[in-house]
């Protein structure tokens, strides 16, 4: 019990590190180029190479690069554009990412951010963005002045200690010595939307109202375009189930011929065909998973589709065997890896144990004398998934023992006109049973030439007392032998001898 009762202490016992993660390059388009460690010189950037803390990413015209992040969001660094991959990291199931947008603009498609310490981080140049869960665009304008567009979700933006909450279909630029221009738009996160207000927003010469009033003839005229576009280019996604317990799922589409269809990190051309997209995450990014498919023609993008989903675990126990003599129970987890959370066991309504665990193990609890059932409960969203519960018995062996009050003999002698028997009594304790619990206790029997006696319990200081009347004829000698059978095995013996002069 000792034993397995460190072994429960050990393993309650974790440590926290951060891990460093890496970004993987999906697809590259025209002349992309990087610096490893944002040092040395440049080289051209390749479809599956690693993209790492401190590494610098360029494109030059007509050029891009998809990348996607462990827990399954991505970037897309557009044309003409410097971005820095400041920090990349995982502190168990809390991502940490941040990148510098030096030049240019980049698409994300950001996952929702699991764990107390996740952080999807951007910065350009004076101003930040902070988001959980969103995609748009954010950037630097040709005139350096900082912005980010939201398709979906919310991001906080701030500049120079001034916090502006972005909301989905807004736009926001930030003006050198100016409050915010803030624009309502449907497209807001349109590429082409975004190039074409950009050049309003650095003429020092508009004032907000002329911004907005040409971001709502932009977006009348991206709407009619990308209306048109799905009318004419259809897509159909196949459905998934709600909850995902792999790293990984195929996602089916179907769409019109000529079409050049992205979600998540994979792109396609279609032929009319169905089409197969197998997105993938690092195995602790548990929670929602929601990907936006973008169709492509001539140039023109517009979103046509999106689907979304749980990636969950579901921690689970395999109950192996138990002993009940050396009163242990032995058991395996699964779906700690990555995924830590507690693990309880309860006795009846009592809790036994509270551990939490952050990888999958073999290991033991010590079960209480008697019979009783046990319940094993793993954290899940589900508080019913996985609960183990089992009836156990533990019946140790102590090295039972008769005690025989009064000796082992017992003589009495009176005259012959004082009757032919005498009545006694025969007490005798059991001791060394666990608790004093007589439930582990199997049998005890006494008996006189192998006829039983009847027994009944009384109290006792040193362990479970017993007693029995006996008839003791004049001139015999009575001999009662005691017989107690533990359930643990163990078998005690005890004779005693009653003698009637």
């Amino acid at each position: 019990m000792l034993r397995s009762l460190t072994l429960w202490v050990i393993l309650g016992v974790t440590l926290s590190l951060a891990a460093p993660q890496s970004g993987k390059v999906r697809s590259v388009l025209g002349d992309v180029s990087f610096k490893k460690k944002g040092k040395g010189d440049w080289a051209s950037l390749r479809v599956g190479a690693k993209v790492q803390e401190k590494d610098v990413i360029q494109t030059e015209i007509e050029s891009g690069v998809l990348i996607s992040m462990p827990d399954g969001s991505t970037i897309s660094i557009e044309e003409n554009a410097l971005v820095e991959f400041s920090q990349i990291l995982m502190i168990k199931d809390s991502q940490v990412s941040e990148v510098e947008v030096k030049k240019g603009m980049l698409r994300f498609d950001a996952q929702k951010q699991k764990g107390p310490q996740s952080k999807f981080r951007f910065r350009t140049g004076t101003a930040t963005a902070s988001i959980r869960g969103t995609d748009g665009v954010i950037g630097v304008t040709e005139g350096g002045l900082p912005y980010g567009a939201l398709n979906t979700g919310e991001m906080v933006m701030e500049e120079d200690g001034k916090e502006i909450s972005v909301k989905a279909q807004q736009y926001v630029a930030f003006r050198k010595g100016q409050a915010p221009v803030v624009v309502e738009a449907k497209n807001a996160g349109d590429l082409d939307f975004i190039k074409m207000l950009s050049a309003a927003v650095d003429d020092t010469a508009k004032s907000v109202e002329d911004i907005q009033a040409s971001a709502r003839e932009i977006d009348a005229k991206i709407e009619k375009r990308n209306e048109d576009l799905r009318l004419q280019y259809k897509c159909r996604l196949y459905s998934v189930p709600p909850v995902i317990s792999t790293n990984t799922v195929t996602i089916e589409a179907l769409c019109s011929p000529g079409v050049t269809v992205t979600l998540g990190s994979e792109t396609f051309e279609s032929s009319g065909q169905t089409l197969r997209f197998t997105p993938s995450w690092a195995d602790g990014a548990f929670g929602e998973k929601k990907f936006r498919m973008t169709c492509s023609v001539e140039k023109n993008t517009f979103e046509c589709g999106n689907i979304s989903f749980v990636y969950r675990v579901d921690r689970r126990i395999k109950f192996m065997r138990y002993d009940e003599h050396k009163c242990e129970a032995l058991y395996a987890t699964t779906g700690f890896n990555g995924n830590d959370g507690k693990l309880r066991v309860y006795v009846g309504d009592s809790l036994l144990r509270d551990l939490m665990l952050e990888r999958d193990i073999a290991a033991s609890f010590p079960l209480l004398p008697g019979v009783n059932t046990y319940r094993i409960v793993p954290e899940n969203e589900d508080s019913s998934v996985g609960v183990i519960e089992r009836e156990l018995k533990c019946f140790p062996k102590t090295g039972v023992k008769i005690q025989l009050r009064n000796g082992n003999k017992a003589v009495f002698k009176k005259k012959v006109s004082q009757g032919a028997a005498v009545y006694p009594e025969l007490e005798f304790d059991v001791v060394k049973v666990v608790n004093n619990d007589p439930s582990q206790i199997k049998s005890v029997e006494a008996s006189v030439n192998g006829k039983p006696c009847e027994l009944k319990m009384i109290p006792s200081e040193s362990g479970l007392g017993y007693s029995t009347k006996l008839q003791v004829r004049r001139g015999k000698s009575t001999k009662v032998d005691i017989k107690v059978t533990m359930l643990s095995g163990e078998v005690a013996k005890e004779s005693k001898i009653f003698e009637y002069k």
